[in-house]
């Protein structure tokens, strides 16, 4: 990991933790890149006027899209991955791909994330790893399963087994394993027979009733659902995270509920590819676990996840009231709640004994005014514009982020602009041009 600064002791204005705002000034004091004390003061020095909230978790994203961003528009769901968003990918270079990460890994340091997990790609997936190892990321990555789909993005079932274990092997310290089939049309039964033979503790996550069409098919109709295709699979439980939910059918919001698994809402995604709102109300209500993600940037434009949980709460006032899904629990959706179904057990809180993945932000002196008298001071903290009030952000005490610097990631390997057409030219050579259609 490049070198950068561990910091001690942050004396703030105030602390958003599992919702709650306490606005009185405080002293956190870390020791060893844990938070060692959390004391009341008169805040002085050089954060006094920040807020303090505890890392955001990303339990959703491409981290190899980001260089995609602006490249894959106007085209629903199956359209935008065969003629965009698979080409693109299978046209990485390793350098192309860092390119990739280390934009990703900017946007979402800069904007107050320390932890995440990656869908991955189908190779190159070293690359992936050893950026967020050395950058000192929070995260879960996986190499994505697909073994049905074009021949240049698939691969057969034995080489992504040797690869998955290749890349398993790999990961260590912050960063962790996941198993990611693509979604249920993009693997054989020889895939999801090896899926159901993974350990149950072991993370695992894909794509889950997200389209109409991809509910439409006849194995997801003749199996009653995409969640009840999976769930015969063994493909839920307390490790699963199933990302977007919205086409959901009778039965499946139950079996999402007694088997603890993880719907993950996307809504920039579920709109900006017309797939759909989630009925994040009915959801909550029913008991299901939910977390709020970004998914990738070429089908939401940005990586901001405050930007999501704001569009998340107003999604949710549509599908049911205004008051239908308390700001505490949007909150946690983004910190204790998406920290347990990444199964970290250390991180999404500001108190004693935690983590210090920590972020500060620093409100205007109108902001700091209008928060004294807020309703809801969590959704007036959450809907703040985070990409410009974040000035600091910690993971386990070392500085990440630090008013326009990041400390522990390397320069780009090459040109955005030189990274993006290359991808691009490459694709265009593939069988079959799939990007001319």
């Amino acid at each position: 990991m490049h070198n950068s600064r561990m910091e001690k002791n942050l004396e703030v204005s105030g602390i958003l933790d599992r919702g709650n705002y306490f606005g009185e000034g405080f002293r956190i004091r870390l020791d060893e890149g844990s938070i060692a004390e959390v004391s009341a003061v008169s805040p002085s020095g050089r954060w006094s006027d920040c807020i303090a909230v505890p890392g955001l978790i990303q339990t959703h994203v491409h981290l190899g899209q980001t260089l995609f961003r602006g490249m894959a528009e106007g085209r629903k769901l199956l359209p935008w991955l065969e003629q965009r968003i698979w080409p693109f990918e299978a046209s990485h270079s390793p350098d192309t791909l860092a390119v990739s990460v280390i934009l990703s890994l900017r946007e979402l340091f800069s904007s107050g994330c320390t932890g995440l997990l990656d869908m991955g790609v189908l190779r190159d997936t070293e690359v992936s790893v050893d950026l967020l190892q050395r950058s000192g990321a929070r995260a879960l990555v996986g190499n994505s399963l697909m073994d049905v789909g074009p021949e240049w993005l698939t691969a057969e079932p034995a080489w992504l087994k040797e690869e998955s274990s290749r890349i398993r092997h790999l990961c260590g310290g912050s960063v962790g394993y996941v198993y990611t089939p693509r979604f249920a049309l993009s693997c054989s039964d020889a895939v999801w027979k090896w899926m159901s033979g993974i350990p149950q503790a072991a993370r695992r996550t894909t794509h889950a009733s997200e389209s109409p069409d991809e509910i439409a098919h006849p194995a997801i109709s003749s199996a009653g659902g995409n969640v009840k295709f999976l769930h015969r699979r063994g493909f839920t439980g307390p490790s699963t995270l199933l990302a977007h939910c919205i086409h959901l059918q009778e039965g499946e919001v139950d079996i999402l509920r007694r088997t603890r698994t993880t719907a993950v809402h996307c809504p920039w995604t579920n709109l900006r590819l017309g797939s759909g709102i989630a009925d994040l109300p009915m959801l909550v209500s029913s008991g299901v676990t939910v977390t709020v993600a970004s998914d990738g940037a070429p089908c939401n434009n940005r990586l901001d996840l405050a930007g999501d949980l704001r569009l998340a709460m107003g999604l949710a006032s549509v599908k049911g009231t205004p008051s239908s899904v308390p700001s505490g629990i949007m909150f946690r959706s983004v910190t204790t709640t998406a920290a347990r179904s990444m199964g970290w057990s250390d991180t999404g809180r500001l108190t004693e004994g935690f983590s210090a993945d920590i972020v500060l932000l620093r409100p205007t002196e109108q902001e700091r005014e209008e928060l004294e008298l807020a309703e809801d001071p969590c959704r007036y903290i959450m809907e703040m514009p985070w990409r410009e009030r974040v000035v600091l952000t910690l993971i386990g005490g070392r500085t990440v982020y630090d008013e326009g610097k990041f400390p522990t990631l390397p320069p780009l390997p090459m040109p955005v602009s030189a990274a993006r057409r290359e991808v691009l030219e490459r694709a265009g050579n593939l069988p079959g041009n799939p990007v001319s259609s």
